[in-house]
């Protein structure tokens, strides 16, 4: 059966399941969230979360995997497998959801996975292999096997940036939006919503910090400006170097101490806390700091502080000083030496709020369960970047 069919017998099929006549109708969801050493799988029935699973995968065991794109079975079997040693009927799952990863740029919103956004995902088009490319291909495979409706939403690669926000001092070389969109857009309405106010009136700064830390504007909805999480690009973080003077990175690379992928391992995946401290764990740092008093590690930690509160300064400037809110969330919000040396530096800007952890899999539910619903429109996912340069557009270069 043709792939785009098979989705088209999934959506009708979904669209048969349900509650009795006169009850809310109930939609089974799945979700899917591959990373680099786990993957999270949780089930849903409309918001309700039934169970999430962190199915961590062993190093000796990923090893013989040669490519990310290769774990793909394995991956798909073991996402299988945990719903049915949980009792979940597949054939009565009503959409298969899952994080997005090697799209080319998009806007923000819910996609159904299509050909087109499966090759890129294969590809990995946008030029970073992660394995988040996996998710839109697992739901996929499911979705043909056991019918029901396939999605991703609020995908990495979606590009919300003002055109200011994309100069950068050298012709031809651009800065891109590579944020932590799900998690981010999810906070965002969830203090919107607390709040009692509308995400599209209001200025938000959203700082999610995790092993990588993105701030980000959000000028009435849209991501205007934010640091390039994938790239480096901002804070230091637990694992990411930050941004560094361009000439001191120059002369690492031509030090002949390092080849390409070793130099970009130490500066995106190996910096920060870890080659600072030797650990990116923000819980054994404050030991370090407040049972050992170790005064080093309390330099390199507050600095990264100050560094993320910096961050949130230029972002401010973007939204010229009309800020109603900043929104603290990530694994490392959970840390009150962390959060409040951050209301310290920004707070007089406006009203800190922290939403500690991660939501991505409550956002990925939440999105499926707008789109089943028909509360927000299905998006079509073309390839065609959302930029692609000035001279295609309404400048003359």
């Amino acid at each position: 059966m043709d792939q785009d069919k098979a989705q088209e017998k999934g959506q009708k099929t979904g669209q048969e399941k349900g509650g009795e006549e006169g009850q809310e109708k109930k939609y089974r969801i799945v979700v899917i969230n591959p990373g680099s050493t786990s993957t999270k799988v949780g089930v849903f029935v409309n918001q309700k979360k039934i169970f999430v699973e962190r199915l961590y995968h062993d190093s000796s065991e990923m090893a013989r995997f040669e490519t990310i794109q290769s774990q793909l079975g394995y991956r798909t079997l073991l996402v299988e497998r945990t719903c049915q040693q949980n009792e979940v009927i597949l054939d009565k799952v009503d959409a298969f959801v899952g994080c997005g990863g090697g799209m080319l740029s998009c806007k923000s919103g819910v996609y159904q996975i299509n050909e087109k956004l499966i090759y890129d995902c294969e590809t990995a088009a946008a030029g970073v292999h992660h394995p988040a490319m996996l998710a839109a291909q697992i739901c996929r495979r499911l979705v043909n096997k056991y019918g029901g409706r396939g999605f991703t939403v609020d995908p990495p690669d979606t590009d919300e940036f003002q055109d200011l926000a994309r100069i950068s001092g050298l012709k031809g070389i651009y800065r891109e939006s590579r944020v932590h969109c799900l998690n981010q857009k999810a906070v965002a309405r969830e203090y919107c919503q607390e709040k009692g106010l509308d995400y599209h009136d209001c200025n938000l700064i959203v700082v999610h910090m995790g092993g990588g830390i993105s701030v980000t504007a959000h000028r009435k909805g849209e991501m205007v400006d934010s640091n390039d999480v994938l790239a480096g690009d901002g804070p230091m973080t637990p694992t990411r170097a930050g941004s560094i003077p361009t000439t001191k990175i120059l002369k690492l690379a031509f030090s002949g101490n390092y080849t390409y992928d070793q130099l970009e391992e130490r500066l995106t995946r190996k910096g920060g806390l870890i080659d600072q401290l030797g650990t990116d764990d923000a819980v054994e740092i404050e030991r370090r700091i407040t049972k050992e008093d170790d005064r080093y590690a309390a330099l390199i930690f507050d600095a990264m502080i100050y560094q993320v509160a910096k961050q949130i300064g230029a972002c401010a400037m973007v939204l010229k000083g009309k800020v109603d809110a900043i929104l603290i969330t990530g694994g490392m919000s959970r840390s009150d030496y962390i959060v409040e040396r951050l209301k310290d530096y920004a707070g007089w800007l406006a009203p800190v709020w922290v939403k500690p952890g991660e939501m991505e899999m409550e956002a990925l539910a939440a999105g499926a369960y707008r789109a089943l619903r028909g509360e927000e429109e299905i998006l079509t996912y073309t390839g065609v970047p959302v930029f692609k340069g000035f001279h295609s557009r309404r400048y003359k270069i």
